[in-house]
């Protein structure tokens, strides 16, 4: 009798341990939950306001200069939005809704600039439905595909080359990306099903004519198209076909990127800071989204008593945890960019 009171009493304290933790965790889970849950509210409301306006930009706006852009979206589409009263974001910043600074941060270290302009045609050139043309008399386009797809087998032709048929046709056919370059105002009409994304055939065996030829089409397959000319006169035809991407720098974007490269040299460390911490940030969200999904399932299945399961108490805890964590380094990343700001 004395044994089993003994192992009762140990079961009662290990649950009232258990119990704390779960009221502690729970707790102050409640509170972050409850504000994220909120914000997210706010968010779906002011979804439909941001939708249209990225629909736009994404449809629209890629030939135009950085300044015709601003203008658009500021006078004319934010006022529109506005007087229909249709919620939005104030400010509104596209970057916000079809990137992420993870992703900047990689586009920059692959030679892209980062000032706003080279972001947002950085985001054309990845969301855009239709394959890029970018006008890049600065060759910054050029560079910076040409460093992004290094590790994925880019071929890069013009329309000169003799063999640009048989090397586009191998990249269809493998799903490898391929560079266009030096791309003037006529575009050869043997790749219109290309840029039509013309795609026949059925489910298992996806073909596109190219030629004379049925080509099997792979879906990672990527096609860029890039212009040195700086004021190219493409036919409307053309326009309905690719994505033209204004790639020209402004004066506005070449003080962003001296900002940038003085910052790089006379602030190294800092900017070495900054990359580490959104990096460290955008993992850091991850495994917390991969605790809290592991520990709403541990709350659904959990059977007999709550008390008893390990599992749910140790996957709390480590949640709890990693949400402060999480919460400091978003704290020293915002710091450290206004830092770099001043």
């Amino acid at each position: 009798d004395q044994q089993a009171l003994q192992e009762e009493a140990e079961i009662m304290e290990r649950r009232l341990i258990a119990a704390d933790k779960l009221i502690s965790g729970l707790g102050s889970e409640k509170v972050r939950w409850s504000e994220e849950l909120e914000e997210l509210k706010k968010r779906r409301v002011r979804l439909l306001g941001d939708c249209l306006i990225s629909a736009a930009f994404l449809s629209y706006l890629g030939a135009f200069s950085y300044d015709f852009r601003a203008d658009l979206i500021r006078a004319e589409w934010e006022r529109d939005l506005t007087e229909r009263t249709v919620p939005r974001s104030e400010p509104f910043k596209v970057e916000n809704l079809l990137t992420n600074d993870v992703e900047i941060s990689r586009w920059n270290s692959e030679g892209l600039p980062p000032d706003e302009l080279s972001v947002q045609n950085g985001i054309l050139t990845t969301n855009a439905s239709r394959f890029p043309l970018c006008i890049d008399p600065q060759e910054q386009a050029l560079n910076w595909i040409r460093k992004k797809e290094a590790n994925n087998n880019l071929k890069v032709c013009t329309f000169n080359d003799s063999d640009f048929l048989k090397q586009l046709e191998l990249a269809i056919k493998y799903g490898f990306p391929f560079l266009f370059k030096d791309v003037d105002e006529y575009i050869d009409p043997v790749i219109d099903n290309i840029l039509e994304k013309n795609v026949k055939g059925p489910a298992n065996r996806r073909f596109v004519v190219l030629g004379d030829k049925e080509v099997d089409y792979d879906p990672n397959f990527k096609l860029y198209l890039n212009s040195k000319l700086s004021n190219p006169r493409y036919t409307p035809a053309v326009f309905g076909k690719a994505m033209i991407i204004n790639y020209t720098v402004t004066l506005k974007g070449l003080e962003d990127q001296l900002l940038s490269v003085i910052v790089g040299f006379e602030r190294k460390e800092l900017e070495e800071q900054r990359e580490l911490l959104i990096q460290e940030t955008s993992e850091n969200k991850k495994l917390l989204k991969d605790l809290e999904d592991t520990l709403l399932r541990e709350l659904a299945t959990s059977t007999g008593n709550m008390l008893d399961n390990t599992e749910l108490v140790r996957t709390l805890e480590e949640t709890k945890s990693k949400a402060t964590e999480v919460f400091e380094k978003l704290r020293q990343s915002a710091l450290t960019a206004r830092s770099e700001e001043r």
